[in-house]
């Protein structure tokens, strides 16, 4: 729940480098996400608490993203072509991280 939460809180903020958005929330959210996976599986030693890690906080995300007042800003937009692509990356994203974490835990637990 903690990564769903922080990381939607996270995921807005956009460093400009010559009047392009970089997504470094979007990033590092992913990273907080996927680190927070891995150590619920190799705290319970058991990878398949990482997936549950992972769908429990892709769930949150989803139910965030689908939230009146736009926590989370998918799609495309003109407007705030940034923006848009941040939240993207952080809905999409937090599927990949959840795959690479448990990855991670599958190459960590086995060596146990």
């Amino acid at each position: 729940m903690a990564a769903g939460v922080l990381g939607t809180a996270l995921h807005g903020h956009l460093l400009f480098v010559g009047g392009v958005a970089v997504p470094v929330g979007a990033l590092a959210a992913l990273l907080l996400a996927g680190s927070l996976f891995l150590l619920c599986g190799l705290w319970a030693r058991n990878v398949m608490m990482t997936a549950v890690a992972g769908a429990i906080a892709y769930g949150i995300v989803a139910l965030l993203s689908r939230s009146s007042k736009t926590l989370i800003l998918t799609g495309s937009s003109t407007a705030a072509p940034g923006t848009a692509f941040a939240g993207n990356l952080w809905l999409f994203g937090v599927l990949i991280a959840t795959l690479a974490a448990v990855v991670r835990g599958v190459v960590v637990l086995r060596q146990r």
